[in-house]
């Protein structure tokens, strides 16, 4: 009697799971989100124009702030966070967690985090313009995640070579799952202080058996005062 009070016990305990396990988001064609749960690293990319293959369209005042860059004012330096598309093209891995309604990046670098939307929900009126990673809504198109990203605070940079961006940076991510283990980043910088036009650099993205691990950055850093030293 008791073994089969032990199974039913068990019995209802998996029912009970099951009816609280989260549902599978659906798109508009009712078709299941795409899996992109776990550990993910790209290439470490420091400077945009190598996967474009050419210069960053500039603005007048996009070529000034590049041609007159003071490496030692990355904000990495400081240990300030670097902004959604960087910490992706960081040496570092991330880590992407799905559930109804957002998904959510966590950085190794920095040990920093960043939410996306997916609710249906529009940007705020009302955003605040200093936001490290910006605010990112998102949406699900087949195997393809599309986000987009307005608000990135301007002390952030596109890349560790110094292209920088102003408050009007708008950019559009899509994260097309491939495969088990493989993943296509494409992001679209659109800025029209900084930049001409729009341009679009593509990675690709590969699934990692690891965990990230704690990332300290602590003021003391010491490098700062090596970076553009024949310019002090």
């Amino acid at each position: 009697m008791y073994k089969l009070m032990l199974v039913a016990t068990f019995a209802a305990g998996a029912i009970s799971a099951q009816s609280f396990a989260a549902k599978p988001e659906k798109t508009s064609g009712s078709t299941s989100i795409p899996d992109m749960n776990g550990i993910w690293q790209g290439p470490y990319t420091p400077d945009l124009t190598k996967p474009l293959g050419h210069d960053l369209p500039y603005t007048p005042l996009g070529a000034e702030r590049f041609k007159n860059v003071v490496h030692a004012d990355d904000p990495a330096s400081y240990c300030l966070p670097v902004g959604p598309a960087r910490g992706i093209q960081a040496p570092m891995p991330f880590q992407i967690v799905q559930s109804a309604g957002l998904a959510v990046i966590l950085f190794e670098y920095q040990h920093t985090y960043r939410l996306i939307y997916t609710d249906g929900r529009a940007h705020p009126a009302d955003l605040d313009p200093f936001r490290w990673f910006g605010d990112s809504i998102g949406r699900y198109e087949g195997d393809t995640l599309v986000v987009d990203t307005v608000g990135i605070g301007d002390r952030t940079w596109l890349d560790t070579a110094g292209h920088q961006h102003s408050d009007q940076l708008h950019i559009v991510e899509r994260f097309q799952k491939l495969d088990t283990g493989n993943m296509k980043w494409s992001v679209t910088f659109e800025d029209p202080k900084m930049y001409k036009e729009p341009f679009t650099v593509t990675l690709p993205l590969k699934k990692q058996n690891t965990v990230i691990m704690m990332y300290s950055c602590e003021e003391n850093e010491k490098d700062r005062g090596h970076l553009d030293a024949t310019k002090h």
